[in-house]
């Protein structure tokens, strides 16, 4: 008898481990998985998963769809998944427990933890307090250049590079969305406890709240099968692959990098929701949490156009705070390009949601498809036995739409490759393609990176110099640049100024082999020089453009190159790298006097990859940008290297 009641005291004990702890309707549960399957039939999301929890335990936890959309493999509650700007939130939970800790204080200065710490105008950097650096009045907008430097020092790098900044509006005073403000508090966080960022938070917050799948660091993902995510096509959603060139530790305080699972985070939101408490651990105190939810500032909500209320949204420390729809809602979305997160947490009904998605949810085509914030306020609303509502939808339709029609014969005139001139980020943009092509219904754009389709659209025209790009994001625009007599010269789009790439300018270039195992493309109007430990090249018609590379015994003279470039920039300054063609290359630049005036002098090497090759560009400053774009991105994205002594 005593055998058969521990049995059945066995038995009540793991149906309390296996079955939700909230006492939420069995039927509520059914309507919620209901709705999920359906949002996965209509939508266009290849995969996503969903947590919905209170203070006590699991509610809900599943995925639906794939991984990715060319392979079979579901997603499920513990597919990792980038998460985005939720990670602010965890910083701010880190500052917090450093100030429960009595090493910061949220109202003193920066400067007083980091003397050093300025911007270009010290007066108003030496303001900026540790609470303005997570809720956004700082007044840190400007994003210096990534180094794509993954190491603890990439953080030190960029916030000692902030001297070269200004601070236009006076801190603590005005609400403005900075990741670098949460750049500079991950970097406090390292400086304060001693702890490197991911360090700390595999410590002090992934741990104690058993986020076993839940990383920070690029070296992890692979075994921990992270996903790469998607990029928007027309009709559905392109696999994308991994670009190390955006994978970069400057911003992983602000979410560039985490990558985590449904199952991972609803561990994180029952700990918010139980006074930070989980387990045995406790994270923070009841009072800090009030601390992070306490209004700080604010700025406009959702019009009623937008499907909102017109109410104002706040901002706290690392969330932002809500009334919607007679709740208060504590909310953060997480936006990566290629995967996207939303997390909601009902301080009325005391429940807590978070979706994870395998595409950018926050730039989806709202006028087509329900957008995260309404699918994840919807998951809440079934959850505590209400119905859904169509709160984040627009009210109104596309205003873009439109019932031009370009005429058949005219459309060859738009047909084309096309490359960068001006505008946007040089950097971003080093190795991007545009092409317009004939579709099966009209004219289609096509945007790629190496075996990358970053974007896809249809062109809707509006008129004959102004088409909208349409896909499953936002509508793009495309002004183009038309003659008196109809001819396409070039286009902007996102603010970024393209010329027609055509077959007269490609063959302005010719392959160079200046080594037995080294082969590129330079200007055709170019003279090379082979030299004994490389090559000399230059424009005949421009002496003041010169470009050297170094084949043999390069390992020593790229440290001496180094050496050199940094003497004339400053110790402190941030190698910068990115990918082009098959290798990664880190760069940095320098101006200098020289006999033509000022000149830009960049050197370019490959440290990963060891290759043993380096090249050095220099110009006038004034013409600097274009010889990067003309001369070295062809050269970069058409080499060959077959070995050879290292």
């Amino acid at each position: 008898m005593i055998r058969e009641i521990r049995m059945l005291t066995f038995f009540l004990i793991g149906l309390f481990f296996l079955c939700p702890t909230n006492p939420v309707d069995a039927q509520d549960l059914r309507k919620l998985d209901h709705y999920l399957k359906e949002v996965y039939k209509k939508h266009i999301i290849p995969g996503f998963s969903v947590v919905v929890v209170n203070e006590r335990g699991l509610v809900y936890k599943k995925g639906f769809g794939k991984e990715r959309l060319d392979r079979a493999k579901p997603f499920t509650g513990q597919t990792v998944n980038a998460i985005g700007s939720l990670t602010k939130s965890m910083t701010a939970m880190a500052i917090m427990q450093l100030v429960e800790q009595g090493d910061l204080e949220l109202d003193t200065p920066v400067v007083h933890y980091l003397p050093w710490f300025r911007t270009a105008n010290k007066d108003m950097s030496d303001k900026v307090t540790v609470r303005m650096l997570i809720n956004n009045t700082s007044g840190l907008q400007a994003n210096p250049e990534p180094s794509y430097d993954l190491s603890d020092n990439a953080l030190a790098a960029l916030t000692r590079n902030l001297k070269s900044i200004f601070i236009t509006r006076e801190p603590g005073t005005v609400y403005e969305y900075s990741n670098l403000g949460f750049s500079v508090a991950g970097y406090l966080i390292s400086q304060v406890s001693g702890l490197a960022y991911k360090e700390y938070l595999d410590k002090r917050l992934f741990g104690p709240l058993a986020m076993k799948s839940t990383s920070t660091d690029p070296e992890r993902f692979g075994a921990l099968g992270a996903l790469e995510g998607h990029y928007q096509g027309i009709y559905q959603a392109t696999p994308a692959l991994r670009e190390r060139q955006f994978e970069s530790g400057e911003y992983i305080p602000a979410g560039s990098l985490t990558r985590s699972t449904a199952k991972d985070l609803g561990n994180y939101l029952m700990a918010l929701l139980n006074q930070g408490k989980f387990g045995n651990a406790r994270l923070l105190s009841e009072e800090s949490i009030a601390e992070m939810w306490s209004p700080n500032s604010s700025f406009p909500g959702l019009t009623e156009d937008e499907g909102g209320d017109g109410k104002p949204i706040e901002y706290g420390l690392g969330w932002m705070i809500s009334e919607i729809e007679g709740r208060k809602i504590v909310h953060h979305g997480g936006s990566t390009g290629k995967m996207s997160s939303m997390t909601m947490i009902d301080l009325t009904n005391n429940r807590a949601a978070t979706l994870l998605a395998n595409i950018d949810l926050t730039f989806i085509d709202q006028y087509q498809y329900p957008t995260i914030f309404n699918l994840v306020n919807n998951i809440l609303h079934i959850a505590a036995g209400e119905p859904i509502t169509e709160f984040g939808r627009p009210t109104i339709s596309d205003p873009s739409l439109n019932d031009f029609y370009l005429e058949e014969e005219r459309m060859e005139k738009y047909v084309g490759e096309f490359v960068q001139i001006k505008g946007g980020d040089f950097w971003m943009y080093f190795g991007l393609s545009l092409e317009i092509r004939r579709g099966d219904k009209g004219l289609e754009a096509m945007m790629t990176r190496g075996k990358n389709t970053i974007n896809h659209f249809k062109l809707d025209f509006a008129t004959p110099s102004l088409a909208i790009g349409r896909n499953m994001g936002i509508p793009q625009r495309f002004q183009f640049k038309l003659t008196p007599d109809g001819k396409m010269k070039g286009l902007f789009c996102g603010g970024v100024e393209y010329i027609r790439e055509n077959k007269q300018r490609m063959e302005r270039y010719k392959k160079v082999e200046p080594g037995p195992h080294l082969g590129f493309l330079l200007p055709k109007d170019w003279s090379l020089q082979k030299l004994p430990d490389g090559f000399m090249a230059n424009d005949p018609n421009d002496p003041s453009t010169r470009l050297r590379g170094f084949v043999k015994g390069s390992r020593k003279k790229v440290e001496d190159a180094i050496a050199k470039v940094s003497k004339r920039t400053s110790n402190e300054s941030p190698w910068f790298g990115i990918r082009q063609g098959q290798y990664v290359w880190k760069h940095q630049s320098s101006v200098r006097l020289g006999a033509h005036g000022e000149e830009v002098h960049t050197l370019f090497y490959n440290e990963k990859n060891h290759i043993p090759i380096h090249f050095e560009i220099t110009s006038k400053k004034e013409n600097h940008t274009l010889i990067l774009q003309q001369v070295i991105s062809p050269l970069l994205n058409s080499l060959e290297f077959n070995g050879g002594n290292q």
